[in-house]
């Protein structure tokens, strides 16, 4: 039966319920009742049942449907999902009796719509019915996401354009099937495209198309601009860039895609501010965005910087003394591009990462390290680079302009590797290149070698023993409401949902090991 129509008939359903004394829960202060309750469905989205928490509470005797039926804050909270583990008519009856009992209480609404396919359940005629109905009550929506990997929902879309959502916080607008929506021939400034109302109090934005869904940003917080297919369009131009890392309240920013386009000659540009942003992170192999970004733009309250699938242009690249991020402590290098059949030389020179060096020398004070290698690729061309950089010959430039070695600030590091490339004498050569690590966060293949290497540190004096060694996990299943640890995992935004995979966490595919 449809969830929608259990939730539905309150006549039939007071005939089926207990009436037997209500259990000595129920005696529990209101406050603290709501709160059970409201673990109760958190606890649904992680380990879902047939039926929503919500509607199970409301059906278990007399007392507890009066008193679920009176508290609007269970009902404003929808979520649906296509490929969920059970599946449901298209619930467009559920969300109309939720709408109905959350009665004039914020709501937060989740519509995951990949791999949807019409069936005995719905078709997509009924999903937009469903999505229509939020329409009339978008002045009171707090969370919005709508995840569409093949469905067309401009028709939805065109219905915001106008709206003005003053409670809006947490927007979610990802399709692939809409880029010809609201497409314009310049890209020079951030033009509203939908809620050109207002939104006074949006804080969080995800989307994947430039040319799709741009809401008003001024009071954004947290922004991220990552599509998940090749963009074929030109991309945003640097001014459009300048324009978002100048908004006044940025924190964090999250790019995937060429969605900025950067000119080859980059010498007379001027840097960029951005005052408030703190975690910053993109891909970038062919357009050399990390590049631009370390030489062209001044951040003093950075505190991460994470780098996917990149590379640098040119042996030494032209930033060796202008990266200006005093507060940076947290850096993540997730598949850097290797210098391709590089036999392997103790040498600078040889090293297939050959702007290593430069970048280790410039980012000071770095205390968190996350290194993601590719299974072809070792440890030996990064542990090179360090150990070089710990001896007197053969230090760069900016090294001799006061920087501070890692090898005196380095506490704790996340190592995304493949384990049986580690040796002994690499795990060595780590622990005396960075003698002042505390925790190391790795898998737990790679977890139970290195304990290898400490029982073998028992038994030979020579052999230093290991810093902390924890095991990361699975990261795509962090315990609801624990903290993260950024930048190998961002749960950014609201604190209750963010199903959608994360593209800076997939490519490290050991950190299920």
């Amino acid at each position: 039966m449809d969830s929608g129509q259990q939730c539905g008939s309150q006549h039939d359903d007071k005939r089926r319920l207990s009436t037997r004394p209500y259990p000595q829960v129920s005696q529990l202060p209101h406050e603290i009742f709501c709160f059970i309750f409201s673990l109760v469905q958190r606890n649904g989205w992680i380990d879902p049942d047939p039926l929503p928490a919500e509607v199970t509470l409301s059906h278990v005797c007399r007392h507890w449907r009066h008193f679920t039926l009176d508290l609007p804050s269970l009902w404003s909270v929808f979520r649906y999902d296509s490929f969920g583990p059970y599946q449901e008519k298209i619930p467009v009856k559920r969300l109309a009796v939720y709408l109905e009992r959350s009665k004039k209480h914020p709501l937060k609404l989740s519509f995951d719509l990949d791999l949807f396919e019409d069936d005995s359940l719905g078709d997509w005629t009924d999903v937009l019915s469903m999505l229509h109905q939020i329409i009339p009550h978008i002045h009171r929506v707090r969370e919005l996401h709508v995840i569409s990997a093949d469905g067309d929902i401009d028709d939805f879309v065109s219905e915001l354009v106008d709206a003005s959502a003053p409670l809006l916080e947490a927007l979610t607008i990802r399709s692939y099937n809409t880029r010809g929506l609201f497409r314009e021939s310049s890209d020079s400034k951030w033009s509203p495209k939908i809620f050109t109302g207002g939104t006074p109090s949006l804080k969080y934005l995800r989307f994947d198309d430039k040319h799709f869904s741009r809401p008003p940003i001024q009071s954004i917080l947290h922004l991220r601009l990552e599509t998940w297919y090749k963009i074929v369009d030109p991309a945003f131009s640097l001014s459009m860039f300048r324009e978002i890392l100048s908004l006044p309240y940025l924190q964090t920013l999250s790019m995937l895609g060429e969605f900025i386009k950067v000119p080859g000659v980059l010498d007379r540009m001027t840097k960029i501010e951005t005052k408030s942003l703190k975690h910053f992170r993109c891909d970038g192999h062919l357009w050399s965005l990390p590049q631009y970004f370390l030489s062209h733009v001044s951040a003093p309250s950075l505190e991460s910087l994470t780098f996917l699938s990149f590379t640098f242009l040119g042996f030494l690249p032209q930033w060796d003394e202008t990266i200006a991020f005093p507060s940076l402590h947290t850096l993540a290098l997730l598949h850097p591009k290797q210098l391709p059949n590089l036999p392997h030389v103790s040498d600078l020179r040889h090293n297939s990462f050959p702007w290593l060096s430069v970048l280790i020398a410039t980012t000071h004070n770095i205390k968190k390290l996350v290194l993601s290698l590719p299974p072809e690729c070792g440890l030996q061309a990064f542990l090179d680079v360090l150990h070089h950089l710990n001896t007197a010959q053969r230090v760069p430039p900016a090294w001799r302009a006061g920087g501070i070695p890692w090898s005196d600030t380095m506490e704790e590091l996340t190592l995304d590797v493949a384990s049986h490339h580690l040796e002994l004498s690499e795990y060595t050569r780590l622990t005396e290149c960075l003698p002042n690590l505390t925790l190391i966060h790795t898998t737990k293949a790679m977890k139970r070698k290195i304990d290898s290497f400490t029982e073998l540190g028992h038994q030979a004096q020579s052999l230093r023993r290991s810093a902390k060694v924890e095991c990361v996990g699975d990261v795509g299943n962090v315990e609801l409401g624990a903290k993260p640890f950024l930048p190998l995992f961002w749960a950014l935004g609201p604190d209750w949902i963010d199903g959608d995979g994360d593209p800076f966490v997939d490519v490290c595919e050991y950190n299920t090991g």
